[in-house]
């Protein structure tokens, strides 16, 4: 790795970009892909919108991302044509069409508009609105209440810049990345704009905006044939995205009702080009939603279309046959079941061409409420990496099969399908071509765990229970389980959790409902409550070592002390730990070894430490080395 792009978000100094050695480029930060359509959904049309899949920086730098939208806006200016009919000459009003964008969209639909002052597009149609919702533009020197000094250069909106577009003429100052040079003339050249409505937000790192309000000044002063508007929501960040995720936030109701009447009023549908992917604030029916902390993760539409939030990380990554090139792991996916479909991501560390020494082979689960996440994430991948590295184990990632389309038990049975696949392996008899290499020739099956996080802590609770009641293939035994801020709860409070009704809407009460909506005893249920009603004694624990990990910070951090202090109580023979890290939240592990990827251990901060000592106790767990503390 010789250059990487750090964003200011909710993991600080977390990179989002690296450009390799070898100069492979690497996007840490992104969404899902979601299909789109095709067929009429409930809504009224009210605009015909066309988003812009531009080529991305670092592969393809700029001015690529302009080409392509400048193309993709005279394709669309080329049905304005009256020869041929199709459904965007059946409905587009070519006298009124709009372009904009959001940030790095703000700035294309700002230069795009520049453009067209010199290049005319198809038909001789004209753009009647711009909108710039917290456009990205910068300069060389600090303006109103940015940084000074080295921190303006270490800004990101600065940094950025020479990342996606290294051979800009002039740099930082670059006339698409600050409108201010050239002054006052080259604005009074606009002569085909009737409206421009520039969208700011004032947050605490208020970076990206406040060059946007710089521009709304320079166009006021010195474009005086057409309407320049600016709109305000103090308190706030790129907030209006949040819409169908918060949908009671006043302020993204006040943006969107200033916004869109601007663009289509009470008139009948109209072109606009939208140069970034903007959400739809009209929706169909929702008959079921589950919640997180006022941001609803998931949906449930009259017509059984389920909605997930994109997750700000890639949702899937590919596997690394070839080891990853910063641990040295190897990893491939592997089909263990056709009906039902279930599928595994192996792991192997890197090993001496001699090696001959059996390893320890980890099982693990993912977490995300049972209903989201991947064995085949982003996060799950660098996780397992990590881990499998430090450890020394061949690790099973299990891609069980998500509520709510298929509800609880399923999660359950796919993973006790995929534990009871790999002991398969424990047989020494010839390797036929349904067993996979790596556990046969390296797996120890004396060395079994379990594991998972979250949601998939308490699939590791469950299954360590029905281990202990069922025989897994060849006799093999689960020797050590891990729960790491493991997914437990009950139909009354405990410890500082909220009372009366605010625990009744908790959202960890919800989401039980939501994924196993036919549980016997609802909340109680023993597979979500380890005391509830006819529960199990946890003295059937079917392993020898329990390793239970909270964070001081977590909404669950009550339900796995209690969940240690019952396995404690019961009388269950085996080895159990409890291992706490105070100060931090539900899962930090994962973000903050992301964090720490391409520190050193001289200058990790106290956080990335924590992170780092909280796997190092894991792996020691399962690898019996001395364990860090």
């Amino acid at each position: 790795m010789f250059k990487r792009l750090n964003f200011f978000s909710c993991q600080p100094e977390s990179p989002k970009a690296t450009i390799n050695k070898d100069g492979s480029v690497e996007h840490l930060l992104g969404s899902p892909y979601v299909p789109p359509s095709p067929t009429q959904n409930p809504h009224t049309a009210r605009v015909l919108a066309i988003s812009v899949e531009y080529r991305l920086a670092l592969k393809n730098p700029l001015p690529i991302a302009y080409e392509d939208c400048w193309d993709a806006l005279r394709w669309v200016a080329s049905h304005s044509s009256n020869k041929d009919t199709d459904n965007n000459k059946e409905f587009g009003d070519f006298d009124r069409l709009y372009i904009g964008g959001d940030s790095a969209g703000g700035n294309i639909a700002h230069n795009m508009a520049i453009k067209v002052e010199v290049e005319s597009l198809c038909g001789g149609v004209k753009i009647l609105v711009a909108f710039l919702s917290h456009p990205y533009f910068w300069s060389s020197k600090p303006i109103r209440s940015e940084p000074r000094g080295e921190d303006f250069e270490k800004t990101l909106p600065y940094l950025v810049w020479d990342l996606v577009y290294p051979s800009a003429p002039r740099g930082i100052d670059n006339p698409m990345l600050n409108p201010a040079v050239g002054g006052k003339e080259k604005w009074s050249c606009l002569k085909w704009k009737e409206r421009i409505i520039a969208i700011i937000s004032c947050v605490r790192l208020r970076l990206r905006m406040r060059v946007g309000i710089e521009v709304f000044g320079i166009t006021k002063e010195s474009w005086g044939k057409g309407e320049v508007e600016l709109f305000e929501v103090k308190g706030e960040d790129c907030f209006h995205f949040q819409l169908e995720m918060d949908p009671e936030n006043e302020n993204v109701e006040k943006e969107f009702n200033r916004l869109f009447p601007q663009l289509i009023g009470n008139f009948t549908p109209s072109s606009f080009t939208h140069l970034h992917i903007y959400p739809s604030y009209l929706m169909a029916s929702i008959t079921k939603e589950l919640t997180f902390k006022s941001v609803p993760f998931i949906r449930i539409f009259e017509d059984g279309t389920v909605e997930r939030t994109p997750l700000p990380y890639p949702s899937y990554v590919p596997p690394s046959p070839d080891q990853d090139p910063e641990t040295g792991v190897s990893s491939k996916d592997i089909t263990i079941s056709e009906n039902p479909k279930i599928s595994v991501r192996a792991f192997l560390p890197n090993l001496p061409q001699n090696h001959t020494q059996k390893l320890p082979i980890l099982v693990y689960f993912h977490g995300g409420a049972f209903c989201m996440e991947s064995a085949f994430s982003f996060l799950n991948q660098r996780y397992l990496n990590l881990l499998v590295s430090e450890a020394k184990v061949i690790a099973v990632s299990v891609e069980y099969r998500l509520a709510p389309e298929n509800p609880l038990p399923t999660a359950y049975e796919d993973c006790w399908a995929a534990l009871q696949w790999v002991a398969s392996h424990s047989s020494n008899k010839d390797l036929d071509s349904n067993k996979e290499p790596w556990l046969v020739r390296y797996g120890d099956f004396g060395r079994l765990y379990i594991g998972g996080d979250s949601a998939g802590g308490n699939i590791t609770h469950n299954l360590a229970m029905k281990g202990g009641v069922e025989s897994l293939c060849g006799g093999v035994k689960i020797l050590g389980a891990f729960l790491s801020c493991p997914y437990f709860w009950g139909s009354k409070p405990i410890g500082s959790e909220p009372k009366g009704e605010e625990f009744e809407k908790y959202h960890h009460s919800i989401a039980w409902d939501f994924v196993y909506p036919s549980a016997p005893g609802g909340i109680d249920n023993p597979m979500v409550n380890p005391e509830g009603e006819g529960a199990p004694s946890l003295t059937g624990l079917g392993c020898s070592k329990v390793l239970v990990c909270v964070a001081g910070k977590d909404d669950l951090r009550d339900r796995g002390v209690q969940y240690y202090d019952l396995v404690k109580e019961s009388g269950w023979k085996g080895e159990l730990e409890l291992f706490e890290v105070e100060g931090e939240d539900h899962c930090f592990h994962f973000w903050l070894m992301i964090e720490s990827k391409t520190e050193t251990e001289n200058v990790k901060k106290p956080r990335q430490v924590a992170g780092v000592h909280f796997m190092l106790n894991l792996s020691s767990s399962i690898s019996h080395n001395k364990q860090i503390h």
